[in-house]
């Protein structure tokens, strides 16, 4: 099951003793963090509608994408 947890959220330093701040809108001076699996799913999409058009079927396309997908979550 996936977390109920925004896509992205941003830190914004709040004080000099390494206290952040969460926003979930970005701000100036904050630094963004993307979700592991939110980043490993749009790269899937990428490149099942990109990166392997070259494959001659939609099977193996999608053979291809699980490899990434397992390669990217160290499996």
């Amino acid at each position: 099951m996936k977390a109920n947890a925004p896509e992205k959220i941003y830190l914004y330093p709040y004080s000099t003793d390494g206290i952040y701040e969460v926003e979930t809108e970005p701000l100036e001076g904050t630094i963004e963090y993307t979700r592991t699996d939110a980043f490993i799913e749009k790269a899937a999409e990428y490149l099942m509608d990109y990166e392997f058009n070259d494959s001659p079927t939609v099977a193996d396309r999608r053979k291809r994408v699980d490899e990434f997908i397992k390669f990217m979550e160290g499996e």
